[in-house]
């Protein structure tokens, strides 16, 4: 592809080397190379820089390794866009593996768009945490021109409902995420949905149909990490609402921020935590008293309480 943008890639890495040598062999067996690897070692145990040594020994790519902070992911893929000097940047978490010929689809995409700033891809969930090698089928010949090939925008009001990218499926223009200031590092999840939400009011998100991402699925599914998530979400879209939004979409995230307390209101309510969920369903009511799922889960509540205090006398 003559005159194409350079390309960075980062990826964050913590005392997983199985899945982080399948990850750079992944990114090294691009059709399109990248022109600089970033390997962000976030407080493990030095292997990291042995797998890419070992892994990128006969290559010609530009492999290194960074020490990151040990915050969290978001600060670990801010330390690797320190580093990064591409135009275009990558994400790869380290237990996801790509598709040959992701990067030269989406790059296709941003050389041929310049007001694309972000574009993501479909992604084919596999496997479980133990779990190596290529899923089955991912030999897939995508073809330029197909119906998977073409892209769709996705709109600040589609973002606000919904996160609607994989975090190994992204790319960026480099520029457009120094001008949003890149994750938000006292997020500990959900950093993702927030900088898509500041990147989407300010420049063109998209997505391609075409799974070019093996998402890795693991088994920790537990309450307890799925409440943290849900809890996060609603500090997200808080944040969304406090930074300004359109008059248009005060609505929809109204709605969005009501069914965050809905659902974290609903694990609450199955973890017999009563008050609590009560609480998180008032909240859903204030936000959007039309919600019938809180008007339910508050029925619920109240009836759960009767049937202990029944039970306590």
């Amino acid at each position: 592809m003559a005159d194409r943008p350079t390309i960075s890639v980062i990826i964050p890495t913590r005392d997983r080397p199985l899945f982080l040598t399948e990850a750079l062999r992944s990114v090294l067996a691009q059709h399109l190379r990248p022109d600089q690897v970033i390997v962000v070692d976030d407080g493990g145990a030095g292997e990291a820089r042995r797998i890419a040594d070992l892994v990128g020994a006969s290559d010609s790519v530009a492999t290194a390794v960074v020490e990151g902070p040990g915050r969290g992911p978001g600060a670990a893929r801010n330390a690797g866009l320190r580093a990064a000097k591409g135009e275009l940047v990558a994400f790869l978490d380290d237990d996801d593996l790509w598709h040959p010929g992701k990067l030269a689809r989406q790059t296709r995409w941003f050389a041929a768009r310049p007001s694309l700033g972000v574009l993501g891809t479909g992604c084919m969930a596999w496997g479980v945490a133990r779990r190596t090698g290529l899923p089955q089928g991912s030999g897939m010949n995508l073809m330029p021109g197909s119906a998977l090939d073409r892209m769709r925008s996705i709109s600040l009001a589609a973002m606000v409902r919904a996160n609607r990218l994989v975090m190994s499926s992204v790319m960026a223009r480099r520029e457009r995420l120094e001008e949003c200031g890149w994750f938000d590092e006292s997020l500990p999840l959900a950093q993702d949905w927030d900088l898509w939400l500041r990147l989407a009011q300010r420049t063109e998100v998209a997505m391609l149909a075409e799974p070019l991402v093996y998402y890795r699925r693991h088994g920790d599914q537990r309450s307890a990490a799925v409440m943290a998530m849900r809890s996060w979400e609603g500090e997200v879209l808080r944040r969304t609402l406090a930074r300004g939004l359109p008059p248009r979409l005060h609505g929809v995230a109204r709605r969005r921020l009501a069914w965050s307390h809905v659902r974290l209101g609903r694990l609450l309510a199955r973890a017999g935590e009563t008050e609590l969920a009560r609480e998180e369903l008032g909240e859903a009511m204030a936000l959007w008293r039309c919600n019938p799922a809180a008007w339910v889960g508050v029925m619920r509540c109240a009836l759960d309480r009767r049937t202990l205090a029944r039970a306590r006398t």
